[in-house]
């Protein structure tokens, strides 16, 4: 897996999870801009575990302000 394959799938997680157009999203975003619902934080969390058997605990996913930042911690937690 490299991290142009992550971003990819997370810009699709993002776009099903907060129902937003994927062409507008890329790892510059800020992730508090798409929404902060637990439900979307959810829908994206469990998206990302089922992928990447990567669990991310709602609380923590709020800490990252980027979908970059994300991406990198799928990347680091998933080696």
């Amino acid at each position: 897996m490299n991290r142009e394959e992550v971003l990819k799938d997370l810009i699709t997680f993002a776009a099903r999870a907060y129902k937003a157009d994927a062409a507008s999203i890329n790892e510059n975003t800020n992730l508090n801009d798409l929404g902060v619902q637990s439900l979307q934080r959810v829908a994206m969390s469990a998206s990302i575990e089922e992928e990447y058997d990567v669990s991310i605990p709602v609380a923590r996913f709020g800490q990252f302000e980027t979908l970059g930042a994300l991406v990198d911690y799928v990347m680091e937690e998933a080696e």
